[in-house]
């Protein structure tokens, strides 16, 4: 049977995946794992692939990633159409996607008797709730309401990052103070501070501040240390955006600079059941740099750019982020949230360090 996973949800994808990669490595010890990412190739791999037996293994294992990004001038379809036409046994194709409907998908693949399509949504933010209080407790520890507001607050609408920010939060606290059993905001904060380095935080700061040079180093930094703290980093800049944006709102209508940084919220499209609520004294300095260099037009720009870049920035390889957030830095701090097109032939972080 092949499968195409599709929906937002990356994380209980990863989870689904996984399981059926250790299934078919039960049932064939040899068999050969290929990961497509759709961009980098235009389906000649994936048709040679699936279409030719191996030599050296008795079954094939296919992983498509960021199929939404296909157009009708690559030949993906037809590969698959072929491969599940053949009647081939020794192969097998997971297709992965962020898009919510199979209204895209070519009717000769989803409707084909060999192909099962599963959807996966995010889940509520008080499910996101009850998973964290119990994944601390399987670890011995007590967490509490304000400390998982900390935490929901920290990450993306996606289980994936909460897994691995819960799994890291265990793992430092279990090192770090070993007779302690409940967690507070302040632990989380104190967590954040001792091991973030580099992070969403200091590349708003870096944008903020329309130094182009530092957030691009920023972006290096963290893709080169890892691509999900990179996803991480644009959640942030998302948030810190829409912060940006109420901040204006409100001062704009005339509100004191106080009562503006107290009621500023993060204005999510998402329900929350977490406060949003207010820009803390030490960020404050940044956001008045901000709203200097990102008038409240220019902030609406860019929060809609950002929108338009989500699904890109989340399902992008190591190797594409790295080109996909010099573009992104450059269109925030050179263009105000105007985008042009990527110049694949080399990348312009890269050139500029």
């Amino acid at each position: 049977m092949n499968h195409i996973l599709l929906g937002p949800e990356e994380g209980l994808k990863a989870d689904w995946l996984n399981e059926e990669k250790k299934r078919v490595l039960a049932e064939h010890p040899d068999a050969e794992v290929h990961l497509i990412f759709v961009g980098d190739d235009k389906g000649e791999d994936l048709d040679s692939i699936l279409s030719q037996p191996s030599l050296f293994s008795s079954f094939r294992f296919v992983i498509i990633k960021q199929y939404e990004n296909r157009t009708g001038k690559d030949t993906f379809d037809k590969a698959l159409i072929s491969f599940l036409a053949s009647g081939i046994t020794d192969a097998e194709f997971v297709i992965l996607s962020t898009e919510k409907s199979k209204s895209r998908i070519n009717a000769k693949i989803a409707n084909d008797k060999n192909v099962d399509i599963q959807f996966f949504w995010e889940m509520f933010d008080s499910q996101k709730r009850d998973w964290i209080v119990k994944e601390f407790a399987k670890e011995g520890f007590h967490i509490g309401k304000e400390a998982v507001d900390e935490i929901l607050f920290s990450i993306d609408n996606n289980t994936q990052e909460m897994k691995n920010l819960v799994s890291s939060l265990t793992l430092y606290f279990h090192a770090a103070e070993k007779d302690k059993r409940e967690i507070l905001p302040e632990d989380i904060e104190r967590y954040s501070l001792q091991t973030r380095g580099e992070d969403g935080n200091t590349l708003f700061q870096a944008i903020a501040e329309n130094d182009i040079e530092h957030a691009e180093a920023i972006a290096v930094s963290l893709i080169s240390t890892d691509s999900q703290a990179a996803v991480r980093a644009f959640s942030v800049l998302v948030m810190k955006f829409r912060q940006l944006e109420s901040f204006e709102i409100l001062r704009g209508r005339g509100i004191s600079e106080k009562e503006s940084f107290d009621n500023a919220d993060a204005l999510s499209p998402y329900p929350v059941f977490y406060s949003t609520k207010g820009i803390r004294g030490r960020d404050q300095a940044v956001f008045r740099k901000a709203s200097q260099n990102y008038p409240l037009q220019d902030t609406k720009r860019v929060i809609k750019y950002l929108g338009a870049m989500d699904a890109q920035i989340k399902n992008s390889s190591t190797e594409w982020l790295r080109l996909v957030f010099s573009s992104l830095i450059a269109d925030i701090i050179i263009r105000k949230g105007r985008s042009t097109r990527i110049d694949i032939s080399s990348s312009p972080l890269e050139q500029s360090l």
